[in-house]
């Protein structure tokens, strides 16, 4: 996936604002560099003045005496194994979970296990470098289902569209494109370039946007909720 420079700082900058990364603050990363995440957990970091500690995986806490951070990076099932088992030796501020939905049942059991954590919940694919949109979570406790997607980071867009790259209503399920700061394509693919970028009719003259082959819908709220993929 070819990415510009452009497109890395915009991310970068939103989700620091969005995780609330400031000088001093401690990200917990144990995702490897050969995956976009991992561009996330050290540039937000470093660019706000923060510090990365890098470890194998997020399962590493399990095989500590404690842990005292601000952030902590992971996906929601390797948390899931981790969150009761360390909550009495573990002090963090915010959890950001990627790479997977995010169960709401787990956002409940992560507020029980650490009283007072801000939860954020980040979607995206590499071809809008890791995240197209955030969320710091604030469901209802017993909430069914999976976790909103939230609202796009500054500059990027977001489109459910039905048959024709029509907009469907909210409430109904089409699929995800996603406008903005994307990827230039994919190098030495022209075909699947021009199959997955295409020109974007809502943006300006010359736009594209990334067809991601995820359903979603959006709530009244102007809410983003996964409804899955579209080729499953």
């Amino acid at each position: 996936v070819a990415i510009t420079h452009r497109t890395v700082v915009n991310g970068v900058l939103e989700l620091a604002s969005r995780v609330g990364m400031e000088p001093g603050k401690r990200l917990l990363a144990g995702t490897s560099v050969n995956f976009d995440v991992s561009v996330f957990e050290i540039f937000t970091t470093l660019a706000a003045g923060g510090v990365v500690e890098l470890v194998r995986d997020v399962l590493v806490l399990g095989e500590r005496k404690g842990w005292n951070g601000g952030v902590i990076s992971t996906v929601p099932s390797a948390f899931a194994e981790l969150a009761d088992d360390i909550a009495d030796r573990t002090t963090v501020e915010t959890v950001v979970f990627a790479g997977e939905a995010l169960p709401s049942s787990l956002v409940d059991k992560v507020r029980k296990a650490f009283p007072g954590v801000r939860i954020v919940n980040a979607y995206g694919q590499s071809e809008s470098f890791y995240a197209t949109t955030a969320t710091v979570s604030g469901q209802t406790p017993g909430q069914a289902g999976n976790a909103p997607l939230g609202t796009p980071l500054g500059n990027m867009r977001a489109y459910v569209l039905g048959p024709g790259l029509t907009p469907v209503p909210p409430g109904a399920v089409g699929e995800l494109y996603v406008g903005g700061k994307v990827a230039r394509g994919y190098h030495g693919r022209a075909v699947l370039t021009a199959e997955r970028f295409v020109a974007d009719p809502f943006g300006a003259s010359g736009s594209r946007m990334y067809r991601t082959g995820d359903l979603a819908r959006f709530t009244g709220e102007g809410r983003l909720e996964y409804m899955g993929r579209g080729d499953a």
